[in-house]
């Protein structure tokens, strides 16, 4: 692409906001009846039960440096790490820029290109870690995108026949100047 990223950002699975709410899309995570209908926000990561023939959005508000010391910026790439379990699946990644513009990032019906990204808890810690299967996207823009408002990455999910967990670890962005 030959951009130079000069500022990233990344935010934690805390700020996922499920645009979906109740138990007729959100079945319990892990045992955690109280989760239902809701996820589970761990420190670990977001985790949501998507009931079966459902499919919901996936929101990450992302801060914006629309100017850096008087230079207008723009938008280099995107990344999100993730894991499906079960019956989920992702089929569609948009970004969505001043909240009408919609930008498709991925194809849809198609997973996502990623990469493995593994992590080795510290053996003290390994009984508190859950097994996972990490995987982070990052999609790079061919042409930056000029930013004048507020980025979102809103990731879409289903479950078909049975019932499928859906895990974010974060979502981040790499800008360039737009000059």
């Amino acid at each position: 692409m030959g951009v130079t990223i000069v500022d990233r950002i990344w935010v934690p699975s805390a700020a996922v906001v499920p645009q979906e709410r109740g138990t007729d899309y959100f079945a319990p995570v892990d045992g955690a009846d109280w989760s239902d209908g809701f996820g589970w926000h761990r420190g670990f990561f977001s985790s949501f039960r998507l009931r079966a023939g459902k499919d919901a959005w996936f929101h990450f508000p992302l801060p914006t440096p629309v100017t850096r010391a008087g230079a207008a910026m723009a938008l280099a790439e995107l990344s999100v790490m993730w894991e499906v379990l079960d019956g989920a699946r992702i089929h569609w990644m948009v970004l969505q820029h001043g909240g009408m513009e919609r930008l498709p990032l991925t194809e849809r019906l198609a997973e996502p290109p990623s990469e493995a990204a593994p992590f080795d808890p510290p053996e003290q810690w390994r009984d508190y870690y859950p097994r996972s299967n990490r995987r982070l996207t990052t999609l790079p823009f061919e042409t930056a995108l000029p930013l004048r408002f507020g980025l979102q990455l809103c990731v879409g999910v289903s479950a078909t026949e049975t019932d499928g967990t859906v895990r974010f670890y974060g979502a981040g962005a790499g800008f360039t100047s737009s000059g």
